[in-house]
């Protein structure tokens, strides 16, 4: 029989990409993952992995194990949490958001599902990165936010529930002094010439800006990478340059920084709520993507 515990090292590295990744993860050693996963591979008599000089990838095999292992964690969660419905314990709803979903998209959400569920605990906090997906699964979350650019949108995972909202469009700034600042509408094209500001990203979005420049028909030339659209926007107020950034982030507007819709082709993040199929049967969950929806979407 195969081991559970072995089950979910299997996932970490699938979802990590890599032994050191699983290891960071489970706060094992990369040693344990290894020989976790050579155990594994003996139970079922075959490979399940080939070992990269930079990384894992599955074999046929590993990907069905692995497909299986996720609807597993999946299913076991949703168990727990239906179960614990049951119970005398406060109810908890658990919510994990991008940085930026926290200044204008959920409060209103939070005001609204707390008024209908007023005994329920709601816990926000923000999201792991590429851990999100794996944290729905383990039952660390039951809800979770998160968005993807529009010109290279990430796969979609088809064991997960996706519950699309309306898209964040990305928006100009600009320094007050800057010639186009009168505009109502600024071409990215326009800005061919300019020092550029930029926000650092993960993968796969290290090179988000220039990707943007580059549709746009240009190589931008970027003075700085900010790890914050709050650092980004203060550079550019300070002269550093123009930049993109989310309509999200501009909610706590700055005065000394003018922001414009652009001309033309604009981008914009797809932002997605997801959860696992079988938490909809908790009440808390249906009622928080219900206000979600309708509150993001201004009904």
């Amino acid at each position: 029989m195969l081991d559970v515990r072995r089950l979910r090292i299997l996932v970490a590295v699938v979802e990590g990409g890599s032994f050191t990744a699983a290891a960071h993860r489970l706060q094992l050693t990369q040693s344990a993952v290894s020989q976790q996963m050579s155990v594994i591979e003996r139970e079922v008599g075959m490979s399940l992995l080939n070992r990269l000089p930079r990384g894992v990838e599955l074999t046929p095999a590993g990907e069905v194990l692995a497909a299986h292992a996720k609807s597993l964690f999946g299913e076991l969660s949703a168990t727990e949490q239906e179960v614990r419905s049951f119970g005398t314990e406060p109810t908890e709803l658990r919510i994990e958001a991008f940085a930026t979903a926290g200044v204008e998209l959920l409060p209103p959400v939070v005001k609204a599902f707390r008024e209908r569920h007023p005994g329920v605990r709601l816990r926000l906090s923000a999201t792991h990165g590429d851990d999100a997906f794996s944290r729905l699964r383990e039952g660390a979350a039951q809800v979770v936010l998160v968005w993807g650019y529009d010109f290279a949108p990430q796969p979609v995972d088809r064991g997960l529930h996706h519950v699309a909202l309306p898209d964040d469009p990305l928006h100009v700034v600009l320094p007050l002094d800057h010639p186009l600042v009168d505009a109502e509408e600024v071409a990215l094209a326009d800005l061919s010439g300019e020092q550029w500001v930029t926000r650092t990203h993960r993968a796969p979005y290290e090179q988000a800006y220039e990707t943007m420049c580059r549709i746009a028909g240009f190589e931008p030339q970027i003075t700085f990478r900010a790890a914050d659209y709050q650092s980004l926007q203060g550079l550019v107020a300070a002269g550093m340059g123009v930049s993109l950034v989310p309509r999200l982030s501009l909610a706590a507007h700055r005065k000394d920084l003018a922001d414009r819709p652009p001309a033309g082709r604009g981008f914009a993040r797809r932002v997605t709520a997801v959860t696992l199929p079988e938490a909809q049967r908790s009440k808390p969950v249906a009622d928080f993507l219900e206000v979600l929806r309708s509150s993001a979407g201004g009904g």
